[in-house]
């Protein structure tokens, strides 16, 4: 809606006299753009906050006017809704519009907040019918449709018989009244329907519809009104045969580049015809850049230079003509300023200020003071002369001047520029007051990363921090400047920049833009500024002290040489080779450091490096008599009177005999390799690792030949069939070769033979490796995965059946053993029910057996139940039939020899 300029939010929050007369306003602008546009349902809770905040007076009034437009300067054009700083209330019809605050302390300082516009939306449409009797040549009939009860405003359409009357041939006998009404003698309104020169033919039911807009409920459809019109009996006598245009209508106001239709209505006799003029009043006709109507015309596409285009609609019949002026009026370009200006100006008694507010696009202009005219400023409450100054408004570059300037001029200068399409606004807070001779102060804030004590800045080492100097006086500071140690030195020239262009709250503000500090910015800054007072230069400076600091690290410092080998914390010489172990203390302000040792083998020595380094080493000679040697490095420094330390792991010192390469190794990595490590198939490519321990390190050197050759020389590899690569880990080394392109297209052969030397200063150690190349291989391996993967998957599948064959004996209710056919043999007894042991001596049941007063002492299972003179007997009340005889099957009889048990059958 409205382009709220940044500089609103910059208003000052501080002061720099306890002057009570000096107040500062801060409109919390980000509220009002964020919420420039409140859209709300009618019914609903409407508050809105004079966000803002005042500095410097205890008693501040708020007042919130409403009106109907973006801006008026006008007072009887807005009305007062609230004197509150919230305004709250259930939103009506009444309540929509466009709200500002005016917030004023009781020292007389005024600001008018941004605009903020309030859509209270409803559409509560009910239909109203009518009849309406139109006698035969009646000049102009109106069907009614202007109080709409909805807001924003609806899409109206009328509708004959259900379609548009815009799709109908009624030789523009019935039109849509739009824009501006320019006859009232019909009492016509905008959005009514007229019919002129009523027929027969233009009976029918007529509705004017209408669709909602906004935000709630736009799309939702309803008939306002709905009009049976019919012919009277009787009909009019036309003797008024003149012209005359009811309504015109500009088609609002486009952008450039659209297109716009004019129209234009009115009613005569016979129904008159119509012509469109330019602004040389030249008849237009249907072309590249106009389309002609009858009631209407379209200019195609709009340029700049029709804004405010005048346009004419000539209506005619054939005694009279009728003539409108439709002006063309381009939609409004939202003002703005050129730039931000200072939020706020201080100055002595008798000086001229000038408040330049730049507009860039502009529009109407409304400058004030305190809120209220600049004559106000002028004259006292009772007309009389106010005697602050003698003022000038340059309308025309938008330049306000105040020369000779009282005291009691101090204020807010207020510029608010608007038009249809909004409005922004730029202020500036005069503080008149007695002269200051120039200050400057050091007002750099800590950080976790820098500690400010009064002018001395402590700073770690990498920090990124701005140092601030702050000047202070009336007039304000024009310049601050900030020398660094060594004006002459690179970082002086490149890597610190000034930023001292920042008026704000009377004051002018310096920074220093320091990027990761290092100890060549450690040194004393000076900050000057100054003003001047009677034509005199008053300047003032302040010295700051930068330190740069870093707590005390100590790290292993050791090297790799071509007799010295390093890992971690351990480090291996050879013997008769001398070695020199180390540690590093790093640290601002430079650290000491200290070693302890295990025995006094080897020199120690102290080596400065630099400003923030420290090494201690220990050299050991060719003829050392020591094996072995460990030591441990601690490092101190002191920062602000505290004392950190650091200490290292302990260093150990190992001395190994040279050698040669050792170990060494070839390892086929191929595809076939996990099955015969010597086959390589003619389908991948052929990959050898090499492989050696030493120290020094190795150095490799490939070789190969055809075995099934006559010819018994390695050779050399050739670069467009073999690549290498090497990789050193601390005391091993690898080589990977590889062939480029598959082994079949580079050898011919079936049988190779590939050499692989390794070799550091005390000598080389070679290796062979027999590689068959084989069109078989992938094949077979592949074979016998096949093989493997078949009976995975074999026994994968019984397991399968088996599981569902016990499913579906269990299911079906079958839990004996004898039930599970072949499977019984395969299934534990757990799938039986458990049943209570049997007691022998008294079983659980009663049975009768014959002939068993002589028992043996041997004992042999018997199916009891089976036997013709073992009688089962009915359970007792307390046992079912079915354990009786599962119990019987498993019954034991006593007997003491084979011929007892022979008579007992």
């Amino acid at each position: 809606m409205y382009l709220i300029l940044v500089l609103l939010s910059y208003i000052t929050s501080a002061v720099l006299s306890s002057d009570p007369s000096e107040v500062f306003i801060t409109v919390n602008e980000a509220y009002f753009t964020t919420n420039k546009v409140i859209n709300i349902k009618s019914g609903e809770k409407l508050s809105i906050d004079c966000a803002s905040s005042v500095i410097g007076s205890d008693a501040v009034n708020y007042k919130w006017y409403l009106s109907k437009r973006p801006y008026t300067s006008q007072v009887n054009q807005r009305s007062e809704a609230s004197t509150s700083r919230t305004f709250t209330v259930a939103a009506n019809s009444t309540h929509t519009g466009y709200y500002m605050c005016l917030i004023q302390s009781e020292e007389g300082y005024a600001v008018f907040t941004p605009v903020l516009h309030v859509i209270v939306e409803y559409f509560d449409i009910e239909t109203e019918s009518a009849k309406k009797t139109i006698e035969p040549n009646e000049k102009v009939a109106v069907l009614k449709c202007s109080q709409i009860n909805a807001n924003p405003a609806p899409i109206v359409t009328w509708k004959k018989d259900g379609v548009d009357v815009r799709n109908i041939n009624l030789d523009s006998n019935v039109m849509h009244v739009t824009g501006k009404v320019v006859d009232r003698q019909y009492n016509i309104e905008v959005n009514d329907l007229v019919i002129l020169n009523y027929q027969d033919k233009f009976a029918g039911t007529y509705t004017c519809d209408v669709e909602a807009t906004g935000t709630f409920f736009e799309g939702r459809t309803s008939t306002a009104k709905s009009y049976i019109v019919k012919t009277a009996a009787s009909f009019s006598l036309m003797n008024d045969n003149s012209s005359q245009i009811l309504f015109i209508d500009n088609g609002g106001k486009p952008n450039v580049g659209e297109a716009i239709t004019l129209r234009c209505g009115a009613c005569g006799y016979p129904t008159p015809s119509y012509e469109w003029h330019d602004t040389n009043d030249k008849k237009l006709q249907t072309s590249d850049v106009y389309e002609v109507l009858e009631t209407s015309m379209i200019v195609k596409s709009i340029k700049a230079v029709d804004d405010d285009a005048e346009y004419k609609c000539a209506a005619l019949t054939a005694t009279s003509k009728s003539v409108e002026s439709i002006r063309l009026t381009l939609s409004d370009t939202v003002p703005r300023f050129n730039s931000t200006m200072d939020n706020s100006q201080y100055n002595i008694p008798g000086a001229t200020i000038t408040i330049d507010f730049g507009l860039k696009v502009k529009g109407q202009i409304d400058i004030s003071w305190n809120g209220q005219g600049l004559d106000k400023f002028l004259l006292n409450s009772d007309n009389t002369m106010a005697n602050r100054g003698k003022l000038n408004l340059d309308n025309d570059n938008n330049v306000l001047t105040v020369e000779n300037i009282q005291k009691n001029s101090s204020g807010v200068f207020q510029c608010i520029v608007y038009n249809e399409a909004g409005m922004v606004s730029q202020y500036k807070t005069v503080i008149i007051r007695e002269s200051q001779p120039a200050k400057v102060a050091h007002t750099t804030a800590s950080t976790p990363d820098i500690t400010v004590k009064g002018n001395d800045i402590h700073s770690v080492r990498g920090a990124n921090f701005t140092m601030q100097c702050t000047g202070s006086g009336n007039p304000t500071p024009s310049d601050i400047s900030i020398d660094v140690p060594d004006s002459t030195s690179a970082i002086a020239s490149s890597l610190v920049k000034v930023n001292n262009r920042h008026h704000r709250e009377g004051k002018y503000i310096g920074n220093l833009l320091i990027d990761k500090v290092t100890e060549q910015y450690a040194g004393v800054y000076k900050c000057c500024s100054h003003n001047f007072i009677k034509g005199l230069k008053e300047t003032a400076c302040v010295s700051i002290t930068l330190a740069v600091e870093e707590r005390v690290s100590v790290t292993q410092h050791s090297e790799d040489t071509d007799y010295t080998l390093v890992i971690g914390n351990q480090v291996y010489g050879t013997t008769g080779y001398p070695l020199s172990a180390s540690c590093k203390a790093t640290g601002l302000p430079r650290p000491t450091i200290s070693m302890k040792r295990n025995n006094d083998c080897g020199t120690v020595s102290t080596i400065t490096k630099s400003n923030d380094i420290e090494i201690i080493q220990v050299d050991y000679a060719n003829d050392t008599v020591c094996n072995t040697d460990s030591f441990q490095c601690c490092g101190n420094n002191t920062i602000q009177g505290t004392n950190y330390s650091d200490c290292y792991e302990t260093i150990t010192i190992s001395f190994v005999d040279q050698e040669k390469p050792n170990d060494v190794k070839i390892e086929n990595v191929g595809n076939l390799a996990s099955d015969d490590s010597s086959l390589v198939s003619l389908m991948e490519t052929l990959q050898l690792k090499c492989s050696a321990k030493s120290f020094p390190e190795s150095e490799f050197t490939w070789e190969y030949r055809n075995s099934d050759s006559t010819s018994n020389t390695f050779q050399r590899l050739e670069s467009s069939k073999f690549q290498t690569s090497e990789t050193n880990s601390k005391g091993f080394t690898y080589s990977m070769l590889n062939t480029i392109g598959t082994a079949g297209d580079l050898f011919t052969g079936k049988n190779y033979e590939f050499q692989c030397t390794a070799k550091n200063i005390f000598g080389e150690t070679s290796v062979i490796k027999s590689i068959q190349i084989t069109s078989t291989a992938a094949n077979q391996v592949s074979a016998s995965v096949y093989l493997g993967v078949g009976i995975v998957l074999f026994i994968t599948a019984l397991v399968a059946v088996f599981v569902m064959y016990i499913f579906f004996i269990i299911s079906s209710g079958k839990k004996k053993r004898a039930d599970l056919g072949i499977m019984r043999c395969l299934i534990c007894k757990c799938c039986e029910p458990k049943q209570p042991p049997v007691d022998r001596y008294q079983p659980p049941y009663d049975y009768k057996l014959l002939s068993l007063e002589k028992c043996a002492t041997n004992s042999f299972h018997v199916p009891l139940y089976s036997h013709p003179r073992l009688v089962p007997v009915e359970p007792s009340d307390s046992f079912e039939r079915a354990p009786v005889y599962r119990e019987l099957e498993q019954m034991t009889i006593q007997t003491n020899s084979m011929s007892k048990y022979e008579q007992l059958f």
